[in-house]
């Protein structure tokens, strides 16, 4: 059994690694993540939700550890960003493995590159997703009972009307036709929030939403939420 601190953006990857850790018997011990600020979409291609990922936290019953980019931060320095990850994870919450949400990868090259990265900073890593398609991630999700909204779509692969809508059969049948049509939809083509999971001790519920845009990604920011507690169905 590993204790694990999960790089977690409140999406649909990583908190079905948070799942998948927890379901092969390892400890869940924090979330852990960069907050990039001001710059946090350039950097992430995702928009900023530091106090989302804390409400998930909170629904979780684990603590949220940030780390703040700061001056000279550059994506694609793997070996520096996972090791202040595995740094300020390691002193919160004693972690000694960090778990990966990535599906593919991409600036990081293979995922020997992470593991590699993690173990001279003294950790190990777990990539449970890894190699999962969007048709298989969505379809995971709607038979474990995690509900996500889509809050980013890239327009030239995927259709603006699902943007602000939540990942359900309606939208497995659209990504699956697409696959047949040889028209796949990676996962890297959205983004999207987790509203509701068994692992979570309540729901999260937008309250106020703005549109936004990165490059060829139409964004729904979420402006203001609340969190329903309510009963947990699987434990970390």
């Amino acid at each position: 059994m590993k204790n694990c601190a999960v790089i977690y953006s409140g999406g649909k990857d990583s908190h079905l690694a948070l799942l998948e850790t927890a379901e092969a018997g390892h400890r869940v011990l924090c979330l852990v993540g960069f907050d990039g600020g001001r710059r946090h979409e350039e950097y992430f291609n995702d928009s900023r939700k530091p106090d989302i990922v804390a409400a998930h936290a909170k629904l979780l019953g684990v603590p949220a550890v940030t780390v703040k980019t700061g001056a000279g931060f550059k994506v694609k320095a793997l070996g520096r960003n996972v090791a202040l990850l595995a740094g300020a994870a390691g002193k919160a919450c004693g972690a000694d493995t960090l778990v990966s949400g990535v599906a593919r990868c991409r600036c990081g090259g293979k995922i020997d590159a992470w593991r590699a990265a993690a173990a001279k900073a003294g950790f190990g890593l777990l990539a449970p997703v890894i190699g999962f398609d969007l048709v298989y991630a969505v379809r995971l999700c709607l038979r474990l009972g995690v509900r996500a909204l889509i809050t980013g779509v890239e327009v030239k692969k995927v259709d603006r009307r699902w943007l602000g809508r939540e990942m359900d059969a309606a939208f497995l049948a659209y990504i699956t036709a697409e696959k047949k049509a040889g028209r796949t939809i990676d996962g890297s083509d959205l983004q999207t929030l987790v509203l509701a999971s068994p692992a979570f001790a309540g729901r999260i519920v937008p309250l106020k939403t703005a549109p936004g845009r990165i490059g060829g990604q139409e964004l729904l920011r979420i402006v203001k939420f609340k969190t329903v507690r309510g009963p947990r169905r699987r434990k970390l």
